[in-house]
C-alpha cells in the first residue's frame, strides 16, 4: 500500500512538474529569484496517533509575476516524498523569498503553510506536520468496518466510529449509545451522560428524534460535547451535547449499498443509500425500515406511609411497530467558494404496546382487593425537515467562511388506548367488586419550528481567530388528549361511554430563543492556546390551557430576561504527543408549559399534578480538566476531571391536599419547586489500544460523587449523595479470511436515584419522585457480534453480520425511592437474547481522476472535491447553536 501510495504522489509530483515547466518554456517573461541556496526540513506525522507518515508528498510554491499577461502564477520550485520515519529535507529553494509549502497525504486534509527563506543558507526546520484524516475515506466504499479508529479525540470532543459497532449492526440509535464511553442507557432509551440528560443534535442541528426512531445503519459517528463552547444552545439539558453524524459522501463518481435484516422474533430491517457526484452537483439519498418486537416484565410495590397501606402492581409488556426514515438531499457546487445545499428529511413510525397488569391494593399488609387491567395502546407519528444552507469561503483555505442555514421542521403524532380494570374480591378474579371500568383515550400532538442561523468565521492573522453568530428559532406546539369512561362495564367503542372533561387536555403553547454569540481564540506560543466566548439568549414563553370544548382557555406567559454565558478554554501542548485542557461552560435549563401552569391535572388518580408559575430556570455551571496521550500504533489514553454545579435545580414534590377530592381527604399532589442544588464531580478514564495487531480494545470507567440538596416545603433539609461507578469495555478482533468479532460489556454500581423531570418538554413524565431519597441496585450486560467480509473488484463488498444482546440476562433495573409520603420499590426487565442477521452489499466507484485533478492543480485547486462541504460530517457545528 505504501508503494502504491509512493508511485501515485510521485506520478502526481512529476505531472505538476512538466505542467509547469511547459509553462516556463511557454512564457519567457516571468520574474523569479535566481540565488537557490535555501532548503527547509521537518517530520510529517498522524495528528490523532503521532505516527510518522512515509511516502508523504511535499511541494514547495513560488508566488512569481508573468508580465505578458500582469498576473500571479504559482511556479512549483521543489518537490518530494518523505522518508519512512516521516523525515523530510529539501534543499536547492530560491532566496530570499516568499513560498507556500503543501503536503499532501491520500485520506487527509491536505496542509498548507506559508512561509520566508533568508539568503544566509541556514536550513529552516518546519517542525512536526500533523496530517488530519479527512471524513470522507475509501474505506467508506469498501466498508472495512474494522479499519477506522472507534476513538479518537478533536478540539472540543471525543469522536467515536459507528463502523467499529458490529453489535448495534441493523438496531437503532439507543444501541449505539449503549457502546459509547461515558454515555448510560436505561430500558427506556433514556441517555445520561456524566449524570445529566445531555441534548440530542443530528448533523450539528438540534432535533426532536429519539433514539429509537435513528436507524443504526445510517450513522456514521458519535460526537461526545461534555463542555460546549458559546457557540451551542445555552439550553443543552445537562450542559452536554451528543451529536449524530450521519453517513455522507461528496467523491466523485457513484456508491451506495442495500442492507436487510431479521431478529429471533421476525423482526424485519431492510433498506438502500445511493450518492452520485458529476460536475458542479452532489445528490445523495437513503431510505431504512426498521421492525420492532420486544418484551419486558415489571413490578413495583408503593407503601403510603401516611395510612399504612400499599399497592402491589406486576405485568408485562409487549411492544411491536415499525418506522422508516428517509433522506435526499442536492449539494450544488457553484464554484470553489459557495456552496448551497437543499436537504430533507421524513421519519414515519407506529408502535402499538399490549400491556396487561395486575395489582393488589393491602391494608396493614393483608389485601383487600385484587384488579387485573388489561390495556392496548398505539403510537404514530411523523416527522418531516426541510433545510437550505449556504456558504462562502472568503479565501481557498475555507477557513475564513460566512454560513447561513434555513430549517423548517413539521411534526405531528396521534395516540389511542384502552384501559379495561376489573377490582376483586378474591384473588382469582371471580367476585367483582364492581363493574368493570372501561376507559378509552385519543391524544394528538403538532410541532412547528423556524430557525434561522448565521455564522462568520475569520482567522484574522495566523494565530488568532475570531467566530461570531446569531439564530432565532421559534417553535409552537398544539396538543390534545381526550379521555371517555363507563363505569357500567357495558360500553362497546364509545358508545355509552362519557367524556370525563375533569382528565382531558388541550392545550397550545410557543417558545421563542433570540441568540448571539462571539469568541476570540488565540494562541500564546506553539505550546500555549486558549479560547474565550460569550453567549446572551433571550426567551418568552408563552401558552394556553383551554376548555375541552374549546371556547375559552386559560393564558399562560413569562420572559425571562437576558442571560449571559461565557465559556473558556486553556490547552497547553506539553508534546507533541500529550496535551492537557481546560475549560468553563455555563448552562441553562428553563421550565417547561406543564411544569408552569397552575391547571390541576386529573390523568392519574394517584398521582394528581399541578404547575408552578413561580419557577425559575435553573443554572450550571461546568468544569473540566482532560490530559490526552498518544502513544504506539493508534493507541490513546484519556483522562477527564470535571465537576458540575447545578443551581436553583428544578424537582418535584408531594404533598396531601383534602380540597381536590371531597371523598378523600389524602390525595396526595405532585408540583414543581426549585429546591436542589446538585453537585456532581468524578474522574473519567478512556483507553484506546491496539494489541497484537488483531485485537482492538477501548475500555472507559467513570467514578463519580453525585450529591443532591433539596429543601422541602416545611424547610427541611435532605441530602442524597452516593459515590458510585461505571465501566465499559469493547473488544473487536480482526481475524483471517475477513471475519471480525466484537464482544462489548458494561457494568453499573449502587447509583443515586436521578433528580429531575424525565421528560420535560412532552408534558408531564418520568419519576413522580423528584425529592426522593434512593437508589439504582447495580446491574451488567455483555453483548457479543461476529461479522464476515467479502470484497471483489472495486468498490464493491458483501457482509454478514450476527449479534446477540444481554447474553446472560443480567440487565436487570431495580431501584428504591422513599419520600415523606412514599416508599417505592420497582424492578423492570427486558428479555434477552436476541440474535439479529444483517446482510448488507456496497457497491460504488470513485472518479479516480479527482485526485490527480486535485494534486495537478496546485494551491489554487485545494479542496477540488471537497472544497464546497457544508460540514455535512460533523466537523463544523456551526449550526448547533
Amino acid at each position: 500500500m505504501k508503494f502504491i501510495t509512493a508511485a501515485l504522489l510521485l506520478a502526481t509530483t512529476l505531472a505538476s512538474t512538466s505542467v509547469f515547466s511547459q509553462q516556463s518554456t511557454a512564457t519567457t517573461d516571468i520574474i523569479v529569484s535566481t540565488q537557490k541556496n535555501g532548503t527547509i526540513k521537518g517530520l510529517v506525522t498522524e495528528q490523532e496517533s503521532g505516527t510518522p507518515i512515509a511516502s508523504a508528498s511535499i511541494q514547495v510554491y513560488q508566488d512569481v509575476l508573468d508580465t505578458s499577461s500582469h498576473q500571479v502564477r504559482q511556479l512549483l520550485v521543489g518537490s518530494m516524498i518523505s522518508k519512512n520515519d516521516g523525515t523530510f529535507e529539501l534543499g536547492n529553494l530560491p532566496t530570499p523569498s516568499k513560498l507556500k509549502l503543501i503536503v499532501a497525504v491520500v485520506g487527509h486534509e491536505t496542509y498548507q503553510k506559508v512561509f520566508s527563506l533568508t539568503t544566509d543558507g541556514t536550513p529552516q526546520d518546519l517542525g512536526t506536520i500533523k496530517m488530519v484524516t479527512t471524513s470522507s475515506k475509501l474505506k467508506d466504499v469498501t466498508v472495512n468496518a474494522t479499519s477506522d479508529q472507534f476513538f479518537k479525540m478533536g478540539v472540543d470532543r471525543k469522536i467515536f466510529s459507528v463502523a467499529q459497532s458490529l453489535v448495534s449492526t441493523g438496531q437503532t440509535a439507543q444501541e449505539v449509545m449503549a457502546q459509547i464511553p461515558s454515555v448510560d442507557v436505561d430500558l427506556d432509551g433514556n441517555v445520561t451522560l456524566r449524570g445529566g440528560s445531555p441534548q440530542l443534535f443530528i448533523d450539528g442541528k438540534p432535533t426532536t428524534l429519539t433514539l429509537d426512531q435513528i436507524p443504526s445503519d445510517i450513522i456514521d459517528k458519535v460526537e461526545l460535547i461534555t463542555n460546549p463552547s458559546a457557540k451551542f444552545d445555552a439550553s443543552s439539558n445537562g450542559g452536554s451535547i451528543i451529536n449524530i453524524v450521519l453517513k455522507k459522501d461528496r467523491k466523485s463518481g457513484y456508491h451506495g449499498g442495500l442492507t436487510a435484516g431479521v431478529d429471533t422474533r421476525g423482526a424485519l430491517n431492510f433498506g438502500g443509500d445511493f450518492a452520485f457526484r458529476q460536475g458542479k452537483f452532489n445528490f445523495f439519498a437513503r431510505g431504512m425500515h426498521r421492525g420492532r418486537d420486544s418484551k419486558s416484565e415489571n413490578s413495583t410495590t408503593r407503601n403510603f406511609l401516611t395510612n399504612d397501606t400499599s399497592i402491589v402492581q406486576t405485568g408485562t409488556s409487549h411492544n411491536t411497530g415499525a418506522f422508516s426514515f428517509y433522506n435526499a438531499g442536492v449539494d450544488f457546487l457553484m464554484d470553489d467558494r459557495n456552496t448551497i445545499t437543499l436537504e430533507g428529511r421524513y421519519v414515519k413510525g407506529t408502535f402499538d404496546q399490549e400491556q396487561p397488569q395486575f395489582v393488589d391494593s393491602l391494608a396493614g399488609g393483608d389485601a383487600y382487593s385484587y384488579s387485573r387491567l388489561t390495556s392496548t395502546s398505539g403510537f404514530h407519528f411523523k416527522d418531516m425537515r426541510g433545510e437550505l444552507s449556504y456558504k462562502h469561503l472568503f479565501n481557498e483555505d475555507g477557513d475564513h467562511n460566512l454560513t447561513f442555514d434555513a430549517r423548517y421542521s413539521n411534526s405531528d403524532n396521534g395516540n389511542y388506548s384502552d384501559l379495561n380494570t376489573g377490582i376483586y374480591n378474591t384473588p382469582d378474579f371471580t367476585d367483582p367488586r364492581i363493574p368493570n371500568i372501561l376507559r378509552t383515550t385519543f391524544g394528538d400532538g403538532k410541532r412547528k419550528r423556524y430557525t434561522l442561523d448565521a455564522d462568520y468565521v475569520n482567522p484574522i492573522t495566523e494565530n488568532d481567530k475570531i467566530e461570531a453568530g446569531i439564530r432565532f428559532d421559534s417553535r409552537n406546539s398544539d396538543n390534545s388528549n381526550y379521555q371517555y369512561e363507563d363505569s357500567t362495564g357495558t360500553a362497546t367503542g364509545l358508545d355509552g361511554m362519557k367524556l370525563n372533561t375533569r382528565v382531558s387536555s388541550l392545550y397550545s403553547y410557543d417558545e421563542k430563543v433570540l441568540a448571539a454569540y462571539g469568541i476570540w481564540s488565540s494562541r500564546l506560543s506553539e505550546k500555549l492556546a486558549y479560547q474565550l466566548g460569550l453567549r446572551a439568549e433571550r426567551y418568552e414563553y408563552s401558552g394556553k390551557n383551554y376548555t375541552i370544548d374549546g371556547k375559552s382557555f386559560t393564558p399562560f406567559s413569562v420572559n425571562y430576561p437576558l442571560n449571559l454565558f461565557p465559556s473558556a478554554f486553556l490547552t497547553y501542548t506539553i508534546t507533541d504527543r500529550q496535551d492537557i485542557q481546560a475549560s468553563y461552560s455555563r448552562k441553562t435549563d428553563r421550565p417547561s408549559f406543564w411544569q408552569l401552569i397552575p391547571v390541576y391535572d386529573y390523568s392519574d388518580p394517584y398521582n394528581i399534578r399541578v404547575g408552578n408559575s413561580n419557577l425559575k430556570p435553573e443554572f450550571t455551571n461546568l468544569f473540566e480538566l482532560n490530559y490526552n496521550i498518544r502513544y504506539g500504533t493508534n493507541s490513546n489514553f484519556l483522562m477527564s476531571a470535571y465537576m458540575r454545579q447545578t443551581m436553583d435545580m428544578i424537582t418535584r414534590y408531594q404533598y396531601i391536599d383534602s380540597k381536590i377530592d371531597p371523598s378523600n381527604d389524602s390525595t396526595i399532589v405532585n408540583s414543581y419547586i426549585n429546591a436542589n442544588t446538585s453537585y456532581t464531580y468524578g474522574l473519567e478514564l478512556t483507553d484506546k489500544m491496539t494489541l497484537f495487531k488483531m485485537w482492538d480494545l477501548t475500555g472507559n470507567i467513570n467514578l463519580f460523587n453525585s450529591i443532591i440538596n433539596t429543601r422541602s416545603l416545611s424547610g427541611e433539609n435532605i441530602r442524597n449523595q452516593r459515590w458510585s461507578w461505571f465501566a465499559k469495555l469493547n473488544n473487536t478482533f480482526k481475524l483471517p479470511a475477513g471475519f471480525s468479532v466484537q464482544v462489548s460489556g458494561d457494568y453499573h454500581a449502587k447509583t443515586v436515584l436521578p433528580n429531575g423531570d424525565g421528560n420535560r418538554r412532552g408534558g408531564f413524565g418520568g419519576s413522580n419522585l423528584g425529592t426522593a431519597q434512593g437508589y439504582i441496585s447495580p446491574y451488567y450486560r455483555i453483548d457479543a457480534a461476529v461479522k464476515k467480509d467479502w470484497k471483489w473488484g472495486e468498490g464493491n463488498s458483501l457482509s454478514l453480520t450476527a449479534s446477540i444482546g444481554d447474553i446472560f440476562g443480567t440487565s436487570k433495573h431495580d431501584s428504591y425511592s422513599r419520600t415523606a409520603i412514599t416508599e417505592e420499590y420497582s424492578s423492570r426487565f427486558r428479555t434477552p437474547r436476541i440474535v439479529r442477521f444483517t446482510l448488507s452489499w456496497r457497491f460504488g466507484q470513485i472518479d479516480k481522476s479527482l485526485f490527480k485533478r486535485k494534486a495537478q492543480s496546485g494551491p489554487e485547486g485545494q479542496g477540488g472535491d471537497g472544497g464546497g462541504d457544508m460540514g455535512g460530517q460533523g466537523g463544523d457545528m456551526g449550526g448547533g447553536m
